[in-house]
């Protein structure tokens, strides 16, 4: 296994010198192209466009206008334009352009117009598209006014830039013996800075030129790569062979440095580097548990503080004032945040809604379903009288949003202050008990918790507290906490309480002081304790006289 990777390694190297070598051709043969493409741009987007070139194209479009005008004044004899005048060579009146003049090439004239007076196309070298008897100012918009001025004996001239390059046009009157003038000339030259019909040629010529530098500049951007990357491949070899065989467990692994140069560097980098990594791995490990149990820590306290903030800011921040009556609520957790809720709800016609639940579990995700339980219960609550369509709604709401396995209890119930009717309907939540004269009663009512079974509805019952009686609303955390003989404090020990309990304001600082004893003081608290006391004054108030 061992002499398999031996020879895999020169192998690899090798395709990267391959690759290394085409680089170098590749970018030899590059920048030579780009030096030819960058002339010729230089060529043809400089030197074409330049003042000079369009002078010398006007003043060979003039001297080709100015042997048109005269040869067509020769035709018309001094007086009128020959109608019969053409462009057409070996014709007997063609206007042709003189054969020993080297200034003059008919391939750089795109076409000529012999002009009558009235501005009418007499004679064209471009009849198909520009016509005998055709308009030349309609044809020519663009030129229309240097065709005037040549008609009444002015010549002009235009350069125009349009998309194919330069092009200059030249008009030219045409004069009798006495100088006056009988018609005009008009000479397009071909755009400067395009080929038109060369471009193909242009094409080979670089095709050619680039074949030319390929064979030139390959061969040696192909030595030359050889020889510049043999000796860097070597040494890259061995430094790969080495960190290899350091990375399989031989930390006696080292590399000799050859050369001062970058990978020189590396090469001695990697040596100290090897000599210091047995005492770094150990003194990394260390540091990296003490990070782990770091993050990990700050991320409970951080999601702790976070649940916390919203739990503080979900609960009831006052209790109401209600005239004729005694409200005491008492919330602690069992963690830094818990799963118990309590909500006053006050609504519109003058009651109050009295809240108490509790979600699966304890800690950061309880917490989050008691928010959202919460949020739930006030929106829900505002909309409707009825404590049983509360739940509903709510139910339905929470089963399409809470997480799989995880529901919540609660009990919702209406006062009606001023005349002591207390509606109320139950979702899985601990029966309250209700203080009254003849002892201790449940508020019996039954339902699935919030968020377990859509579509669920919820029974509602209703009770009418007199002056002086009490209900008294708890969570599971005070009947199943336990001693330290693992016994239950239990409802029957909690009813035992109420009976003897003379129902006044005290009844939760007793009941808190009889959990204590029970748990003996030194137990850490199982589950989160809720409790709220709703206690009706045995005299009526002001407003409850005026009532009756």
């Amino acid at each position: 296994m061992v002499r398999h990777r031996k020879n895999d390694a020169p192998k690899m190297w090798s395709r990267l010198q391959v690759r290394m070598t085409i680089t170098y051709v590749g970018v030899s043969v590059a920048s030579a192209l780009l030096v030819e493409l960058l002339l010729a741009s230089i060529f043809f987007l400089i030197i074409l466009r330049l003042p000079f070139v369009d002078q010398n194209t006007i003043d060979t479009a003039n001297h080709a206008a100015q042997f048109y005008a005269l040869e067509a004044a020769v035709q018309a004899g001094g007086t009128t334009l020959d109608p019969r005048t053409t462009f057409q060579p070996d014709q007997p009146l063609s206007l042709t352009l003189p054969a020993g003049d080297a200034t003059l090439d008919p391939k750089t004239i795109a076409f000529a117009l012999l002009i009558a007076p009235d501005g009418q196309v007499l004679a064209s070298s471009d009849p198909g598209h520009y016509p005998l008897t055709a308009s030349a100012t309609q044809k020519l918009p663009g030129q229309a006014q240097i065709i005037r001025n040549a008609l009444a004996g002015n010549a002009g001239n235009t350069v125009v830039v349009a998309s194919q390059g330069h092009v200059a046009s030249v008009a030219q009157p045409v004069l009798n013996k006495e100088k006056q003038p009988i018609g005009a000339v008009y000479v397009q030259m071909q755009p400067v800075g395009t080929f038109s019909g060369g471009v193909f040629s242009v094409a080979g010529g670089l095709l050619f030129t680039a074949l030319f530098w390929l064979i030139i500049t390959a061969p040696i951007g192909a030595v030359f790569g050889v020889l510049a990357t043999r000796s860097l491949v070597r040494r890259l070899h061995r430094l790969v062979r080495a960190t290899g065989q350091f990375a399989q467990g031989d930390y006696s692994q080292r590399v000799q440095v050859s050369r001062k140069d970058e990978i020189g560097q590396l090469e001695s980098q990697f040596n100290q580097m090897a000599g210091q990594l047995v005492e770094s791995i150990a003194q990394q490990q260390v540091l990296t548990e003490q990070q782990a149990r770091l993050e990990e820590r700050a991320r409970i306290e951080q999601e702790l503080l976070t649940a916390r903030y919203i739990q503080q800011a979900l609960l009831p921040k006052a209790v109401p004032t209600l005239p004729g009556w005694q409200l005491a609520p008492f919330y602690r957790p069992a963690r830094e945040v818990g799963g118990d809720f309590y909500d006053f709800l006050p609504l519109e016609d003058g009651c109050l809604g009295l809240v108490i639940g509790d979600a699966t579990g304890k800690g950061v995700p309880a917490a989050l379903v008691m928010t959202t339980t919460c949020t739930m219960l006030r929106a829900a609550s505002q909309g409707t009288l009825s404590p049983g369509k509360v739940l509903a709604q709510v139910n339905d709401l929470l089963s399409a949003n809470i997480p799989s396995g995880m529901f919540a209890t609660c009990f919702y119930a209406i006062l009606d202050p001023g005349s002591g009717r207390l509606r109320y309907a139950n979702a899985g939540q601990d029966w309250p008990y209700r203080q009254h004269s003849g002892g201790i009663a449940e508020l019996q009512a039954t339902g699935m918790p919030l968020g377990m079974m859509p579509g669920t509805c919820y029974d509602e019952h209703e009770a009418m507290l007199a002056p002086g009686e009490s209900v008294f609303f708890f969570s599971d955390g005070l009947v199943e906490a336990h001693n330290q003989g693992r016994e239950m404090f239990g409802r029957p020990h909690l009813a035992t309480l109420l009976e003897t309990s003379s129902g006044g304001i005290t009844l939760i600082d007793d009941l808190l002081e009889e959990l204590a004893s029970f748990t003996g003081g030194s137990e850490e608290q199982e589950d989160d304790i809720t409790l709220i006391l709703l206690r009706r004054s045995a005299v009526p108030s002001e407003e409850e006289i005026k009532l009756i």
